[in-house]
């Protein structure tokens, strides 16, 4: 997973909803947010070292990996994600190197813990694991315990008028439905098309712009559908109503709207700070 470290911009919350389709929840955590923009941290050396880790530094090192860096472990100081590590079988030279790593980018951990051990490096990035972590997520950030309820979009108050007319959805750039879409950076400019075309002024525009690269590590991560994913390469100007109308099944539907996802979208668009026009 790469993360990206960017700065506040004043896009706001409205618009992203109308992006979304769903009403945005507060933010879980404090002003940094998770869209972050940096290189990977340096692994440390794998190390043979077997002593039992604590589930207190467990928890707060995958909690450091799951929430990106945002310095929150969860509401249970990350002992839904240490539970998790260990009930997939993870080995006890495993944690210990995920505690010594202490990183934000699962990427570079993972890349490291192949060094120690394949077998548990390849559990670290598993499906099953990680949608063991995305429940652990999803429960710290619903507010009071709340159920996961799928969220329903409602038009946000103080809203600027609705576009009329119908969503456009002729593709902007060409994409083969043959060929898988292998890594975010073939979702940059689509989603940057997408989402520019509910902007309200240039100001947003360049804050959709700013947030492209956030965004697309954000859906390629989330687990869409192949057909999900070409949808967001060719970057359709939709312009009224939400994007979650348009995905192909329910599945894509329900990611698109789940708690940890609506939250990423908050983070990547609020903290995305416009590239300056020279003399600026």
């Amino acid at each position: 997973m790469k993360t990206w470290r960017t700065r506040k911009a004043g896009l706001s919350a409205a618009a992203l909803a109308a992006v979304a389709g769903v009403v945005l929840v507060g933010r879980s955590g404090g002003n940094d947010g998770t869209a972050r923009e940096a290189q990977p941290s340096p692994a440390p050396s794998p190390t043979t070292g077997t002593a039992k880790v604590t589930d207190k530094t467990l928890g707060e090192a995958l909690g450091k990996l799951a929430f990106q860096g945002t310095g929150s472990s969860g509401k249970d100081g990350g002992a839904c994600l240490a539970s998790a590590v260990r009930k997939a079988g993870m080995s006890e030279e495993a944690l210990a190197y995920i505690v010594k790593a202490d990183g934000d980018d699962t990427g570079a951990v993972i890349d490291g813990l192949n060094k120690v051990s394949k077998d548990d490096a390849a559990l670290l990035a598993s499906r099953s694991l990680r949608e063991d972590f995305d429940a652990c997520i999803d429960k710290a950030v619903r507010p009071n315990g709340s159920s996961p309820k799928v969220q329903s979009y409602a038009p946000p108050k103080a809203a600027a008028k609705p576009v009329t007319g119908k969503p456009n959805l002729e593709p902007v750039y060409p994409v083969r439905a043959d060929q898988p879409v292998n890594s975010s950076i073939e979702l940059t400019k689509g989603l940057v098309s997408m989402f520019s075309s509910y902007a309200r002024d240039e100001g947003q525009k360049k804050s959709y712009a700013a947030a492209g690269p956030c965004l697309s590590t954000l859906v390629y991560d989330a687990g869409f559908s192949q057909e999900a994913l070409h949808f967001f390469a060719g970057g359709a100007r939709l312009g009224t109503g939400s994007v979650v109308e348009h995905l192909p099944s329910d599945k894509d539907k329900a990611t698109w709207q789940s708690p940890r996802f609506t939250q990423g979208l908050v983070d990547c668009t609020t903290n995305a700070t416009p590239t300056p026009m020279p003399g600026s």
